[in-house]
């Protein structure tokens, strides 16, 4: 009995060394905040020449209470960290950093990238301001505990002067527009052990231009370190601070939806060509017709990226479809193929989408626009040209045909 008894004791205190182990290295590991900001661009017919991104970010912090409302009107929107702590402040009328101390990093370039991994792009992250909240939870100090006066660097936002709660709430706006690297203090606070429960930054985001951004979901992150005075960290609270955590990794996700809309009248699968005026000058005096063509109208919205690209049933070494004849053996004729497309561009070139050759040999080419294009009158033009004419006419009768296939690809 002995030999089993030893192994199962044996056993149970290494799980017990095992699990004390893994609570000391858990322990012992960074804590980090996640907070997320979203922005979206989805142009309406309803206001077509908006060009820019909505912040959708949730609410949260300073300015999701009964300072809302203010918030909007100024365009401040905060966004809680989520870092909480306590402050153990000690008076000097220096605006020093053992008083109400926040010091702020420089702007921040952040790459997104869609989720297909096929397209990056980078934005730019201003800390523009901060909000604080410092509490006397034990109410042991005076009432307003804080200067009334203005803060060293920066300009107040919100404020909870003169409310006479034990606390300390400033939304401090800086004057560099969260350019370059920034100390902003109160000239003093008492001293006292202070609960930190809220820490807020407000924020720039400089986005891409949606526009040329192809329709998707668009991720990246960016991290903040934040600690006391000498600690290196890119939030300085000053000194005193004891953190539960000291890193905010900010996510960002920017959610494209462009629209696209072919709209295309009846009978538009199939074109029939004949020359310009008719068949009269060839029956009455046979004069043989520069070309036989079709124009085929359509409308077209969008306000992103798409592509044209061309498929032949009967394709030609150089690109072209053709038609064939269907009742007696003949050469093939070839068919020239042009797009219009007013208000869009070549994105590769920057030239107007007016009269450009399709072929199946080329890269199908990428549009773009400046604004949302709502239903702009479009065409494809078919034409028979030149010498194929004569050819052809030297087949009376003949019936020639054949399918073209033109794609247009909203996600190219």
């Amino acid at each position: 009995m002995i030999p089993n008894i030893i192994p199962n004791s044996l056993s149970w205190r290494l799980r017990r060394v095992l699990c004390t182990l893994l609570l000391l290295v858990g322990a012992g590991g960074a804590h980090a905040s996640d907070i997320y900001i979203t922005a979206e661009f989805k142009p309406s017919t309803l206001n077509p020449d908006k060009r820019d991104f909505v912040n959708t970010t949730p609410w949260s912090g300073v300015c999701n209470s009964t300072h809302l409302q203010e918030c909007i009107d100024r365009g401040w929107w905060s966004i809680d960290t989520g870092i909480r702590g306590i402050k153990h402040a000690v008076r000097e009328d220096n605006y020093g950093p053992n008083g109400f101390y926040i010091g702020m990093p420089p702007a921040r370039t952040v790459s997104v990238t869609s989720d297909d991994g096929a397209h990056t792009f980078d934005l730019q992250f201003n800390i523009i301001g901060t909000a604080m909240r410092l509490w006397d939870r034990q109410l042991d100090g005076r009432p307003e505990p804080a200067p009334n006066t203005s803060a060293d660097n920066c300009n107040f936002g919100l404020t909870n002067r003169n409310a006479n709660t034990y606390s300390i709430m400033r939304m401090m706006l800086r004057r560099d527009g969260g350019e370059g690297t920034v100390a902003c203090a109160l000239h003093w606070v008492d001293t006292n052990n202070y609960e930190m429960n809220e820490f807020d930054f407000t924020y720039k985001l400089t986005t891409p231009q949606p526009l040329g951004m192809p329709s998707g979901v668009y991720r990246g992150m960016t991290s903040f370190r934040v600690g006391g005075t000498g600690e290196g960290g890119d939030f300085d609270l000053g000194n005193g601070m004891v953190l539960e955590d000291n890193v905010v990794n900010v996510h960002f996700e920017l959610d494209v939806h462009h629209p696209f809309e072919l709209e295309l009248p009846p009978g538009s699968d199939r074109a029939v060509l004949a020359p310009k005026g008719g068949w009269t000058q060839w029956s009455d005096d046979g004069i043989v017709p520069k070309a036989l063509e079709r124009e085929l109208p359509f409308t077209v919205s969008s306000s992103g990226q798409f592509s044209v690209s061309l498929q032949c049933q009967y394709p030609l070494s150089d690109g072209r479809c053709a038609i064939r004849n269907m009742t007696q053996a003949a050469e093939d004729a070839p068919l020239d193929i042009q797009l219009t497309l007013p208000g869009f561009r070549v994105a590769s070139t920057g030239e107007d989408a007016v009269g450009l050759p399709l072929t199946t040999t080329m890269a199908p080419p990428i549009f773009t626009t400046q604004s949302l294009v709502i239903r702009r009158p479009s065409r494809l033009h078919f034409a028979v040209n030149g010498e194929p004419v004569n050819k052809m006419l030297d087949h009376p009768g003949s019936h020639y045909r054949g399918d073209v296939t033109v794609i247009f690809d909203a996600d190219p």
